[in-house]
């Protein structure tokens, strides 16, 4: 049996291990309270050099050129959605992207569903 110090890490497979409050500088909640999980999230602008991202910003951004659910956003970052919602909270004052909420006939929608289904699983 070895000791779990022996154990080498494996950051392919794993993943980088970056703590979530790095991530979020700290922040436990979203400066936006309207982030909801089916709230659809479009990138509208890319960042000037002035704005500094994290790369899992500029990742969001690329992935949401089409709109793209909250939640399907968290399930590609790999990231909880607490600490999703904080980073897209920073997009949003940036005035980088907008969020959408799926009007009625859109949440109907068996696809749109099953995209929202499927990202929650990829949790």
């Amino acid at each position: 049996m070895t000791h779990w110090s022996e154990d080498s890490w494996d950051e392919e497979r794993s993943g980088p291990m970056v703590r979530p409050y790095a991530l979020t500088r700290g922040r436990t909640q979203p400066s936006r309270p309207d982030i909801e999980l089916i709230s659809l999230v479009s990138t509208v602008r890319l960042p000037g050099r002035a704005i500094r991202l994290q790369p899992e910003q500029l990742r969001t951004l690329a992935l949401c050129r089409t709109p793209t659910a909250v939640v399907e956003v968290a399930a590609h970052l790999a990231l909880p959605v607490c600490v999703v919602k904080i980073l897209l909270g920073d997009l949003l004052d940036h005035e980088l992207i907008v969020l959408s909420s799926p009007d009625a006939s859109t949440a109907s929608d068996v696809r749109f569903l099953q995209a929202v289904i499927d990202g929650i699983r990829r949790l």
